[in-house]
């Protein structure tokens, strides 16, 4: 399990599928394939990445 602020990410494996589970602020988890979670993802570097600052203590 990560945590990222608010936001907790794990994977897990069922069968030959690996799903990302997404939680923030204590609502119910979210499943998305790792697909999914990579077109949201790269959606949410388009649409709020500029804005973003790195993480305390990671590169940017």
């Amino acid at each position: 399990m990560q945590d990222f602020g608010s936001v907790r990410v794990e994977e897990h494996v069922h069968g030959d599928t690996l799903w990302v589970a997404v939680r923030a602020r204590g609502a119910e988890w979210s499943w998305l394939t790792a697909e999914d979670a990579l077109r949201l993802a790269r959606h949410w570097m388009a649409a709020y990445g500029a804005a973003a600052a790195p993480e305390p203590g990671t590169a940017a």
